[in-house]
């Protein structure tokens, strides 16, 4: 509702009348009937003027006391209120504190709208991101979850496969003389046996920052250094095959006295340079490692025994503080004409690993100072 125009109008005359025009109106017009002398003329103009002023004035001081009041009734805190309405109120100042009041109310409509709708928008998207990570779970263990991470953070639209040369260790594990140990086995006994091992390798793998590359039957594959220094990559490769074979035991054990089938391991293990990348076509790719150095990491597991961890001389060398091993002389490998230089793993060094760890911690701690200073 607007105020209206003519209340301030009709004040403002009403005011400038009293002020002005009428006294003086009023006693040209009684010295005129009345025929009054100059000194009584005088007087009454003067009394007259004064009453009217008087009135003029405080007609304008009462207006200006209730727009001051007005605006205090607002600075008062930063909450918005109705402003109450009293009886005494003067037209415009009715119509100002009603348009006020029906304005704060529409305000407050649109605010409970707005904050409904938002509401609905948070369900909504809380909704979906529930449902981003049901299926986020849902495809975690088909694709590795650092492969996957590096897919879901990825920034743009790839149109074509993507590789690049990496540094890396290799590993192959699968279980020894599997073909006849199925063959003795149900179907539902076979994949008992193997899910009980898989479920174990990987956590072994993943602890020791390894990427599961790909199950090939009973034997996996797995690839260290794709998101790791590469100081470390020989290291945490043997350091995983230890750990297997270690595992691999304990499930014999658990296995025999369940009277169940057992089964022991063989691990090959390798460092080189590879090719790593999309696998594929567009409409179907693999993330994986590719190259001389994955065959040779296979052939050595094919000539690895029962629960040993036969690695190359490159994994040798880039790892030898850290491990006792024991030489097994130069084997050649199929499809390969040069032969490779073998060694079988004993147990870790324990001393090198504590003297790594401490150096590692010193690390840590002078980046973390670095980046405080920073």
């Amino acid at each position: 509702m607007l105020v209206k125009r003519s209340y301030f109008k009709q004040k403002i005359h009403i005011v400038l009348c009293l002020l002005g025009l009428v006294p003086y109106l009023l006693v040209t017009y009684l010295f005129v009937r009345l025929h009054l002398p100059w000194t009584q003329t005088v007087g009454l103009m003067a009394a007259l003027v004064f009453t009217f002023h008087f009135a003029g004035f405080y007609i304008l001081r009462r207006f200006s006391d209730e727009l001051l009041s007005l605006i205090a009734y607002s600075q008062q805190d930063d909450s918005l209120k109705e402003m109450p309405i009293s009886p005494t109120d003067t037209g415009e100042i009715f119509e100002i504190k009603s348009s006020f009041n029906q304005l704060l109310h529409r305000l407050q409509l649109g605010q409970q709208k707005f904050h409904d709708v938002t509401i609905e928008i948070l369900k909504e998207s809380r909704k979906d991101s529930e449902e981003y990570k049901r299926r986020l779970r849902a495809v975690g263990p088909y694709v590795d979850r650092r492969i996957l991470h590096h897919i879901m953070h990825e920034k743009q639209e790839h149109t074509q496969l993507r590789s690049e040369n990496k540094r890396v260790a290799v590993l192959f594990v699968d279980i020894c003389s599997f073909t006849k140990t199925s063959e003795e086995l149900e179907a539902h006994e076979v994949v008992e046996l193997l899910n009980d091992f898989f479920n174990v390798a990987v956590d072994i793998i993943y602890h020791n920052h390894g990427v599961v590359d790909k199950f090939i039957g009973d034997a996996i594959m797995a690839t260290f250094g794709l998101s790791t220094p590469l100081y470390q990559v020989s290291v945490d490769a043997v350091c995983t095959g230890l750990e297997l074979q270690d595992a691999a035991k304990r499930l014999f054990l658990t296995r025999r006295k369940q009277g169940k089938k057992t089964f022991k391991v063989r691990i090959g293990i390798n460092t080189g340079d590879v090719i790593a990348g999309d696998i594929g076509s567009l409409d179907r790719m693999d993330y994986t490692v590719i190259g001389d150095a994955v065959n040779v990491a296979s052939r050595m597991s094919d000539h690895a025994g029962a629960g040993g961890v036969l690695i190359s001389a490159e994994t040798y060398s880039n790892c030898h503080d850290y491990f006792k091993v024991e030489s097994k002389g130069k084997i050649h490998v199929k499809n390969r004409q040069k032969a490779v230089e073998a060694f079988a793993v004993i147990e870790k060094c324990d001393s090198a690993f504590t003297e790594r760890n401490a150096f590692i911690s010193t690390l840590q701690a002078d980046a973390k100072n670095f980046s405080s200073l920073r």
